[in-house]
């Protein structure tokens, strides 16, 4: 046990010392001061776990001592305090504040030893009492998630904001969601190695996962007050991925969001899109932006996980199509089955995948065609084409001319 003792008379100071150092070979009297202000400052920056303290003092006394330290830090000490017979008034007081008892001076040993040992039995209590509430608040955490996750019943706002209150989460953090596929139980040992390496390169990072359907869904968190350490666990989680990668397991890496309750849209719509997963399909790290503002509305999740996947698929189309990619290459990487992503692209769009392809490549290829001195046949290889033949019959079906003629007469207009 680390104890101080405050007080304006030397004296009492190191005749203190000397007795607890005595009488408890196994405490240890870490400091001691003459007035209550720089015992404060001290305890501000330092554990104690005892404070003895006289009432009567220059500065700051001890009544106010303890008022301030119980109001104003996180883990005020227990404060024993000194008074004379005929102080009675200023120790009611301070036992008011917070003090847990008092000795009355002069100073007797064996009152001394006594009320350090009550000291010793409130501390055990007090441990005791934090590391089982501690373990309630993990399973509250745990539950609550668990909820967000994967339960149909319909976030009461009001209550659940409350709940997060309760398990000392509030809404100045920010949610990262991480969902690892798991084959077998040889898998938890890569998952685990996973999680800690995140966590030992991101202090102050804290999670909780939970197994379901196949995934493990990892939702790592933090408080909100730093963009860069947001930015650090973003690609940090990125880049450990690749380990995954190497085991033949399939991450999916939500985009982060700082509103809890999105985090039950993000699994919905994850669980929906790997509802419609073709097999075989190659093991890879996805990015993906599943977030919606939230609305009091109620949603229809075909409706939002369809236009959730041909977004995905109409970027992958964009990010790719000067190389030849076809519709199950597409399919793959959006999670759908060949015939699903087709009816779908049509019904979204308003078209059919390679209609939409041809279009934007031929799109790329007019700007080209009007913007640089590259010739036909390095524009057809610049946006997807393997001749010039088939890039010209694209060309002039979606244009009505022949590329040449498109880029003679533009440039003479």
């Amino acid at each position: 046990m680390k104890i101080v003792v405050v007080d304006d008379d030397k004296i009492i100071r190191l005749g203190l010392t000397k007795i607890i150092k005595r009488l408890f070979e196994q405490h240890e009297v870490i400091s001691d001061f003459q007035n209550g202000l720089v015992a404060l400052e001290y305890l501000r920056d330092n554990r104690v776990d005892l404070v003895i303290t006289d009432i009567k003092m220059p500065i700051m006394p001890g009544n106010e001592l303890i008022e301030k330290s119980v109001n104003e830090l996180d883990n005020p000490p227990i404060f024993v305090v000194l008074s004379g017979y005929d102080e009675f008034n200023y120790v009611r007081d301070t036992m008011k504040s917070g003090a847990f008892n008092y000795l009355l001076k002069p100073i007797k040993q064996e009152e001394l030893r006594k009320v350090i040992e009550e000291v010793e039995i409130k501390i055990k209590e007090n441990r005791k009492q934090d590391k089982l509430l501690s373990k309630s608040i993990e399973v509250l955490k745990k539950d609550f998630f668990k909820h967000i996750l994967f339960s149909n019943v319909e976030t009461n706002y009001k209550t659940d904001k409350s709940l997060l209150e309760n398990i000392q989460l509030n809404e100045n953090y920010i949610y990262k969601m991480t969902i690892v596929q798991r084959d077998n139980n040889n898998d938890k040992i890569i998952i685990s190695s996973f999680i800690k390496n995140i966590l030992d390169l991101n202090n102050g990072v804290e999670y909780l996962s939970f197994y379901f359907e196949g995934n493990v869904y990892i939702v790592f968190y933090l408080e909100n007050n730093k963009e860069s350490l947001i930015n650090n666990l973003t690609e940090d989680i990125v880049c450990k991925a690749d380990s995954l990668i190497e085991n033949d397991k399939n991450v999916f890496i939500i985009e982060s969001t700082d509103k809890v309750w999105q985090l039950r849209e993000q699994s919905r719509l994850f669980r929906k899109l790997k509802n419609n997963i073709c097999s075989g399909g190659k093991v890879k790290k996805y990015i993906l932006n599943l977030s919606e503002e939230s609305n009091d509305s109620i949603y229809d999740d075909n409706e939002k996980t369809n236009v959730t996947a041909i977004k995905l698929a109409k970027q992958y189309i964009i990010n790719n199509f000067n190389k030849n990619i076809t519709l199950k290459e597409v399919a793959d990487e959006v999670f759908l089955s060949q015939n699903y992503l087709s009816e779908l692209f049509k019904k979204e769009m308003g078209e059919g995948f390679y209609d939409f392809l041809s279009r934007y490549r031929i799109k790329v290829a007019k700007d080209l065609l009007l913007t640089t001195n590259l010739r036909v046949y390095e524009i057809a290889e610049n946006v997807g084409y393997n001749d010039s033949i088939t890039f010209g019959r694209a060309f002039k079906k979606i244009t009505g001319a022949t590329p040449n003629s498109f880029r003679n007469n533009k440039v003479g207009e």
